[in-house]
């Protein structure tokens, strides 16, 4: 999950970088903002199956 989470977050980040480039701040902010927290609930599911496990 490492690999791929990493690469989400980069390619939501360059997305983000042009949409500033771009003239669209807002835009860019939203899709930061959504990658962050769409990260953040990944890896607290991840270790909520992992305190399952245990």
């Amino acid at each position: 999950m490492q690999t791929i989470t990493s690469r989400v977050l980069l390619a939501l980040g360059l997305l983000a970088g042009l949409m500033i480039g771009t003239g669209h701040p807002g835009g860019a902010l939203v899709v930061a903002v959504a990658a962050g927290a769409g990260i953040w609930m990944a890896r607290a599911d991840s270790v909520r199956r992992d305190l399952r496990r245990a």
